[in-house]
């Protein structure tokens, strides 16, 4: 991988705002709707607690990808010393990101204001290098990285 000097760094000095949107798709089905629905209760909101993502393990999914603001903002100064953005590029990348053991298991570009290839592989390659906390079940979640190159 191509290293940014530093003087495009300097100048980039990406700032990399995170906006964490994160979802885990329950996994319903018609038996499940009739139990809760005579209980009175929403669509997927059964006690499963030994399968259920606490919200201490979201917590720390996003603080793991927020840990990787940096190193991901170096992404777009790599993109512009390859020529394949202009120096005042600004925009948002959006993954759909599925972890199980401690590691994500696909990395999706959902969509994209930046057109690069560079930008988007490099992301997802560090992306691909956060150590998650252990979940009880594959846990799916959307992330999003905004650039703005100043």
């Amino acid at each position: 991988m191509q290293r940014a000097p530093r003087t495009s760094l300097v100048l980039i000095a990406a700032s990399v705002a995170l906006a964490a949107c994160h979802h885990a798709k329950p996994q319903t089905n018609s038996q499940d709707l009739t139990e809760t629905q005579k209980l009175g209760q929403e669509p997927g909101a059964r006690d499963e607690s030994g399968d259920m993502i606490g919200a201490d393990k979201m917590d720390q999914v996003n603080k793991n990808l927020d840990r990787k603001r940096e190193t991901v903002s170096r992404c777009l100064a790599i993109a512009i010393d390859n020529k394949e953005l202009p120096k005042n590029s600004k925009g948002k990348i959006t993954l759909e990101i599925v972890i199980a053991n401690q590691h994500a298991t696909s990395v999706k570009v959902v969509s994209s204001s930046l057109d690069s290839k560079s930008l988007t592989d490099c992301v997802i390659n560090k992306v691909n290098e956060v150590e998650f906390p252990q979940m009880p079940k594959s846990y799916e979640t959307s992330y999003s990285y905004t650039f703005e190159a100043i």
